[in-house]
């Protein structure tokens, strides 16, 4: 490992966890296994006074069983680990916190999305708040900090304003955007520069996710088919998602191919960023995109190796678009409002990558990765700023070194300035 990589990593979720806990009876931070959830909960800033219990301790796991709210007595502030294992337990939470409303109370931790488990999401209605922890940040692991760029995007009244306010400082970073993303978000793997230890730890992981974490949520039986599926949505990182067209390729019914797709998305695999539908008169695609939560564990699914294979496939435009995404995804969580976060594509192929709804803030985004954009990159942009008179601008992301005009609406930002400023 490089020095820099032996530093304790700054979460940038901690601000926004602490005020959650200041103001909510029960806080729930979930994320995908090995995000770093467990290392969070116990920092000082956040478990300072706690007392923390996980259910993978068998004695814990057993009271959970038998008497939930033996639990409860005699402690203030709890954290709970892993609450996936005892969902049933959200109803003794529940009642302990419609008797006593105290701030902090509970800080639950888990590895599925508890919004999209039905009886859970029930027991916690009104009385939860959520905050995501996926894999770190490229500006995590490069130790600098980020959001100025969106934040200026966001709150900009023009294009002039955003291209003078972002600097125009080259941003020097320690690995390469093929390398970064072939790397990931993933602690473990992404802090360790050698090639070989990811590879063993990308499998080891999928072999545990699926031997445990899909086995916790679902009766799964076929997993060689359910990992099958994962590879063929590797391949597909960045792209609108067919469920027909994947259950095809998979060899499963389109019914079993959606139900693996939920479970993907239960336990935060993928993220699936819908169609920004508004009507303006154009026929428009509204199938999702899907993007995989981290790039470094679909390059693996995907038997994508070493740089020069992941550049020179035919679908790198869409790894670096994948990236692009899962990082605005990220910042877009911890604004407030939060920053909806969309795509958009006519009948007739005119797209945009990313749309960023805000308020009556409306931003076009599109991804490029060549240094040099010319008018044909901007086609899509254009009609979206068209169609749509409230976008007053629109920014296209690509390997340029610094901003700069490339019409008088649209502004030409480094994808290192987007991510890492």
């Amino acid at each position: 490992m490089t020095d820099i990589h032996k530093k304790t990593i700054q979460r940038i979720q901690v601000p926004y966890l602490v005020d959650l806990l200041m103001h909510h009876p029960v806080v729930i931070l979930h994320g995908a296994r090995q995000t770093g959830k467990t290392t969070l909960t116990q920092l000082p800033e956040i478990g300072t006074g706690r007392t923390y219990l996980t259910l993978d301790d068998f004695q814990v796991l057993d009271i959970a069983q038998r008497d939930p709210i033996a639990l409860f007595v005699g402690r203030d502030q709890i954290t709970l680990d892993e609450v996936q294992r005892r969902p049933d337990l959200l109803l003794a939470i529940k009642s302990d916190v419609d008797q006593n409303r105290t701030s902090g109370r509970f800080l639950l931790t888990g590895s599925a999305n508890l919004l999209l488990m039905e009886k859970a999401s029930e027991s916690l209605a009104g009385r939860a708040v959520y905050c995501s922890l996926p894999p770190l940040t490229w500006a995590e692991i490069e130790q600098v900090a980020s959001g100025t760029c969106l934040d200026i995007l966001l709150k900009a009244d023009s294009v002039g304003q955003v291209h003078e306010l972002l600097s125009d400082d080259l941003i020097v970073v320690q690995r390469t955007l093929a390398e970064a993303i072939l790397a990931g978000g993933y602690p473990v793997p992404a802090l360790s520069d050698n090639h070989a230890f990811r590879t063993q730890w990308f499998d080891g992981y999928v072999q545990t996710y699926l031997e445990r974490d899909l086995r916790l949520l679902s009766a799964t039986e076929n997993l060689v088919e359910f990992r099958r599926l994962m590879q063929i949505v590797a391949l597909r990182n960045g792209t609108l998602l067919n469920i027909a067209s994947v259950a095809n390729d998979a060899g499963l019914s389109p019914t079993t191919a959606r139900r693996y797709m939920n479970l993907l998305e239960i336990s935060f695999q993928i993220v699936r960023v819908p169609a920004y539908a508004v009507n303006r008169g154009k026929r428009l695609v509204k199938s999702p995109k899907v993007l995989w939560t981290d790039t470094g564990l679909a390059a693996f699914l995907a038997g994508l190796f070493d740089q020069d294979m992941l550049v020179e496939s035919r679908e790198w435009g869409h790894w670096v678009e994948s990236w692009v995404g899962i990082h605005l995804l990220i910042q877009a969580s911890l604004k407030n409002p939060r920053v909806s976060v969309f795509h958009w594509r006519t009948s007739n192929g005119h797209e945009v990558d990313f749309v960023l709804e805000w308020g009556q803030k409306l931003i076009p985004l599109e991804v490029k990765t060549t240094r040099r954009p010319t008018h044909k990159d901007l086609r899509g942009l254009h009609m979206f700023l068209e169609t749509y008179p409230k976008a007053n601008f629109g920014v296209l992301a690509c390997l340029c070194e610094k901003p700069h005009m490339l019409s008088s609406k649209i502004l030409a930002v480094p994808l290192t300035h987007l991510l890492l400023s």
